[in-house]
């Protein structure tokens, strides 16, 4: 006797059912028209089925072709991958760049440039102390300045030229100071080594000879600094003790830099600090000496503390790209995961134990 067909479909083990299911789905349906006894329509004539039109090209943008699969990437997007940027070189570009300051090394020249083609105006017209005579060695230096800014040079080639040119501006400069040539070499000395002692101590402060360099940048600018405090202990108040007083507080702020490595003590804030200090030194000094205010003394006054002050800062900039040119491959010598101070080299806290018994 025949079962029903949910009875037999239920003895059947679940791989037939599923099999049963799946040959149910694969059979063509027949034709509204044909009757159940009449036999099913033919099938078509074995063989490839045929594709679409748009079905070749389809396959050839698919990637089928056996030239590249789809997990291999085309050669023109390899050529574009670059190496990613790990974040110990981060830090350490952080910690010690190669080339610090080398754009703004060529807008100090263009902007000490037309500072010198000014001067050389200014002498021209009869306003410099020296008049027409020292018009020309400006106009040379403005030139040969912008030459330097717009020339496309090596990084070291831009540094010893910006401290050849502004040596060269200092040493023209001091013609003019007379008697006080020695303590115009002083201050001249303290507000180019000072300020490039400062900003190398900002950029490299995990490094130790950084440290060591501020030492000898406060012994070249002992002399001003002892010459700041002579002026402020043995003579009466005046007008000229203001600068003195600025040249006190801006060496001693510079103090910053011998804090550890996890600040950069304000070093270009302060360098930029100490110029000024060293200029208004200058300028309040000229002023205090003239007997009358006269319009071409003020422009004389004024225009040879912003020449000292140009001088001083392209000079500053040029000495500090060139410690970093010598001492940048150096500084980059340092362990990135060195332990703490307080932790030894197992990890374990060797700081003492607070004494907060007394909470419990």
């Amino acid at each position: 006797m025949e079962k029903p067909y949910g009875e037999a479909n239920r003895d059947r083990p679940p791989a037939s059912r599923r099999a049963i299911a799946e040959r149910d789905k694969a059979a063509p349906a027949q034709p509204e028209g044909a009757a159940g006894g009449d036999s099913p329509a033919e099938p078509p004539p074995a063989g490839p089925p045929a594709a679409p039109s748009g079905a070749a090209p389809a396959e050839r943008l698919s990637g089928s072709s056996p030239a590249i699969s789809h997990e291999e990437t085309p050669p023109s997007a390899r050529e574009h991958v670059t190496k990613p940027l790990l974040a110990s070189e981060a830090l350490m570009e952080d910690l010690a760049p190669m080339r610090p300051a080398q754009d703004a090394a060529r807008v100090w020249c263009a902007v000490v440039g037309v500072s010198f083609l000014l001067f050389g105006g200014l002498s021209v017209a009869g306003l410099r102390p020296d008049g027409v005579v020292a018009g020309p060695p400006a106009f040379v230096l403005g030139i040969v300045t912008l030459f330097t800014a717009l020339t496309s040079v090596s990084y070291r080639q831009r540094a010893v030229a910006m401290v050849v040119l502004g040596t060269i501006a200092t040493v023209i400069g001091l013609q003019s100071a007379g008697p006080a040539v020695g303590w115009g070499a002083a201050r001249a000395g303290a507000a180019i080594a000072l300020p490039a002692a400062l900003v190398f101590r900002s950029r490299y402060r995990a490094y130790t000879g950084a440290r060591w360099l501020l030492v000898v940048a406060f012994l070249v600018a002992l002399p001003s600094f002892g010459h700041a405090v002579a002026q402020l202990a043995l003579l009466d108040p005046h007008l000229g003790q203001l600068g003195a007083l600025m040249v006190i507080l801006a060496v001693l702020s510079s103090l910053t830099g011998f804090m550890g490595s996890e600040t950069t003590g304000a070093g270009s804030s302060l360098a930029v600090a100490v110029v000024l200090a060293f200029t208004a030194d200058l300028v309040v000094g000229r002023l205090t000496q003239l007997s009358a205010f006269s319009p071409r003394d003020l422009v004389s006054v004024l225009s040879a503390g912003l020449a000292f002050a140009a001088t001083s800062a392209i000079t500053s900039l040029g000495l500090f790209q060139i410690l970093a040119w010598r001492l940048a491959a150096d500084a980059r010598r340092i362990d990135l995961h060195r332990p703490d101070n307080d932790n030894d080299k197992d990890g374990r806290d060797r700081r003492p134990p607070s004494g907060g018994e007394w909470l419990t």
